[in-house]
């Protein structure tokens, strides 16, 4: 289905750009200039605010979240009883602005020149204009805002003004938590605004979270006046403007919570110093040191494309929101779909944190990508209760999440789907496949890999005849597909997950530790015995004839329907079909079989893959935005480069272009890791499963050139891609690696012709 563009942003390379303020687009706005650092993520509002438009002034803090008020009791064992969610904090940047008894509102005021950027190089974010007051006087406002990279507590916020007469501001700034959540009164409380010390002291309702919020404020006048309410507290500034001199003022506000700090003495001791510290230290070394942290990562990660603007900025805007979300701070957080930018999927993280997210920063941050495995492994107790719910011995890591426990009340989902359990087996194997990191998997990947298939041995069964081993009653990566049997994705990847732990075993058998560590994580010789007996009957449906794998038991004999003569007004599907209308079909929503052939690519031939792909993708009605990054992989390897290209077409720009309408509910995070790979695995033939590395890369006809760069193990590696040539340098020594059919040590530089598309 073709999907529609609302184009407003300007295309520059290194930032998003709005030039005049575009009303409709408010709330898209707010989610696209949403700046984040992993420890907090504030939406784009208007510090000021704005009348009669919907908007959602947000601050989330990662891993602060509260249960639903409303308990579920359905009577039925295994369903989650009750959800939670990412809850929206505290308004840290609220201000008031009245110049000559006139409020600022761009709804009811006249203005002009309004212009407001998102820097990637910094992080920064501006916006500016000129208020034209009644009285015929100009004020120039620019405000700034910057999320510390490296100090991830402090947050500032920069108030310029300058008329061009004597004018007299009244001048407010607001902490408060009186938020909503999903357009209702949110769910913290305070518990105590302290006036003396500008600190507010908030709680959540459920999970008992504190956050400690407090604000200083440089600038060339002091309040005259700080007031408190049940929500916080707002200081008052009364100055006057002189004719064409600018003033400024500096908020520094630093935000802890309980998730680091368990006594209030010391997280009032720490916000003090770390507070003290930003007022000091100041705006400018904040906004260098924020220079530095992207700079330093761009080295190593930048892309470069030559010949479409449009592209080059969809990418970088992939790339630095990833590095913003997250940069391996703390191993309790995880990716959010939506980041910290919106409420949408309640802040939850899904089982694309491993086989989308995780590869970008395998390849990036390679400490990111080590927390980022880490943070199933310390959620490991949710996981085997949750295993527990299922009558299952292991672990079951939930579809959706954010503390570690099931946050999905839809059995259907929570219940039948495993791809987030085997998707941190295939996260152990592809960290250990570029890093042999031994240690890594005897420390944390054996007790995780385990767990996992204890509960994968536990779940599955055997046919009548004990002949055939299989997942019955499942949903695959296909939710258009219910209680399925034999799922080929989660056959599959169960019998990945019994072979790579098989595989590790073996490995450490020699070990000297390896009788402790067997011993520790009561590893017997009937567990392996299981793992090679169950992988070795897992019953694979597959046609030697047709080289096609059938997605489940009884796809075949499924009704045919044609999702080209589907109108465009009846998506999306969830939106304008019934429930149950949807899985009585052969339509998929994302790839399945074409998921797991893309995982474990190396295993299978081209005539399986191209096989598969002709017979499922036009199947595919793409309903996640997951899903045309892979088809565009699997066209740039089967030669498909016109159909790669158009399946490429939005992946980059999902957001900044708001191809699926839904922009406003925060941005498409893992959908921009989905790209990323797009653009390396796909147009850039990058494979990293089998074992050695390859490329094997095509170039889009728009574009001139592209550059990737990849970091394997310490060394860098740069691939730039023209018409003519593929060139690829390396920094450090020397690496194994196949470009196109061709093995080579790389030592430095090798040069080749390109690939004709």
């Amino acid at each position: 289905m073709e999907k529609k563009s609302f184009k407003y942003l300007e295309v520059h390379p290194d930032k998003i750009v709005e030039r005049g303020y575009h009303p409709d687009r408010h709330q898209v706005s707010e989610s696209l200039f949403s700046l984040q650092n992993e420890y907090s993520g504030v939406r784009g509002y208007f510090d000021e605010g704005i009348s009669n438009t919907e908007s959602l002034r947000a601050m989330y803090l990662n891993g602060i979240y509260d249960y639903s008020r409303e308990i579920l009791n359905t009577g039925y064992r295994g369903i989650a009883k009750r959800t939670h969610f990412m809850i929206n904090t505290v308004d840290i940047f609220k201000i008031s602005i009245v110049v000559d008894s006139e409020k600022l509102d761009l709804n009811h005021i006249k203005f002009k020149d309004f212009i407001r950027e998102l820097s990637f190089l910094t992080g920064l974010y501006t916006r500016a204009f000129t208020w034209e007051l009644n009285n015929g006087k100009n004020i120039k406002i620019k405000i700034s805002r910057l999320l510390s990279m490296s100090s991830v507590q402090n947050a500032i916020q920069m108030i310029e003004l300058q008329s061009d007469q004597i004018a007299k501001v009244e001048l407010s700034m607001t902490i408060d938590n009186n938020l909503k959540q999903w357009g209702e009164q949110g769910y913290l409380q305070t518990e105590n605004v302290d006036i003396d010390n500008g600190i507010l002291v908030s709680k959540t309702t459920f999970t008992n979270q504190k956050i400690w919020t407090k604000m200083s404020v440089t600038g060339p006048v002091k309040a005259n006046s700080r007031q408190a309410n049940a929500a916080g507290f707002t200081d008052y500034y009364d100055l006057t403007l002189d004719a064409g001199q600018p003033v400024t003022f500096t908020r520094f506000v630093t935000t802890l919570t309980s998730r680091e700090y368990k006594s209030s003495i010391d997280a009032y001791q720490h916000i003090e110093e770390i507070n003290n510290f930003a007022v000091n230290y100041g705006f400018t070394n904040f906004l260098a040191q924020n220079h530095k942290f992207y700079d330093d990562l761009l080295k190593q990660s930048d892309i470069e494309i030559e010949g479409n603007d449009e592209d080059l900025q969809g990418i970088r805007y992939c790339s630095f929101m990833l590095n913003s979300t997250y940069h391996g701070y703390n191993q309790m957080n995880n990716l959010g779909a939506k980041g910290l930018t919106g409420e949408a999927y309640s802040g939850h993280a899904f089982w694309d944190s491993e086989t989308y997210c995780l590869p970008f920063f395998l390849f990036n941050n390679l400490k990111a990508a080590k927390d980022l495995i880490l943070y199933r492994y310390h959620t490991l107790g949710a996981a085997k209760a949750r295993a527990r719910d299922l009558d299952c011995r292991g672990a079951c890591f939930p579809i959706a999440t954010l503390n570690g426990e099931e946050g999905c009340t839809l059995w259907q989902h929570a219940s039948l789907q495993f791809q987030p359990s085997t998707g941190v087996s295939y996260a152990l194997f592809h960290y250990f496949n570029i890093t042999n990191d031994l240690k890594f998997i005897k420390e944390y990947g054996l007790e995780l890999l385990k767990e996992i298939n204890q509960f994968l041995l536990d779940r599955g069964q055997f046919n009548q005849d004990q002949t055939k081993f299989g997942y019955y009653g499942v949903m695959g990566p296909d939710e258009f597909k219910m209680m399925v049997n034999h799922n080929m994705y989660t056959n599959i990847m169960a019998k990945f997950s019994f072979d790579f732990m098989l595989e590790m075993l073996e490995k450490i058998k020699t070990d000297e530790d390896n009788e402790i560590i067997r011993k520790k994580l009561a590893i017997s010789d009937q567990f392996i015995a299981d793992l090679k007996d169950r992988s070795e009957k897992m019953h694979i449906l597959f046609d030697d004839k047709t080289k096609l794998f059938e997605q489940n038991e009884g796809f075949y004999n499924l009704p045919h329907i044609d999702i080209r003569r589907i109108p465009r007004e009846e998506f999306p599907l969830y939106s304008h079909w019934t429930y149950d209308r949807i899985y009585r079909g052969d339509m998929i929503k994302q790839p399945d079989v074409l998921m797991f052939l893309f995982l474990l690519n190396s295993r299978f031939s081209h005539d399986v893959k191209q096989a598969n792909y002709e017979f499922y993708e036009p199947k595919t009605i793409h309903e996640s935005s997951l899903s045309p990054s892979i088809h565009s992989i699997f066209a740039s390897e089967l030669g498909k480069h016109q159909e790669a290209i158009n399946f490429f077409g939005y992946a980059s720009r999902l957001d900044l272009d708001d191809y699926n309408n839904n922009t406003k509910e925060g941005i498409h995070l893992t959908s921009m890791a989905a790209a990323w790979m797009n653009i390396v695995y796909g147009f850039g033939g990058f494979r990293s499963d089998g074992k050695i590395f390859s490329i094997a890369p095509t170039i889009p006809h728009r574009w001139k050139s592209y550059t990737f760069k990849l970091t394997i193990n310490e060394r860098l590696i740069s691939v730039k891609i023209d018409h003519q040539n593929v060139a690829v340098s390396l920094s450090g020594s020397g690496l194994k690696l196949r470009i196109y059919d061709k093995e080579i040590l790389l030592e430095d530089y090798y040069e080749c012709r390109t690939r004709k598309n």
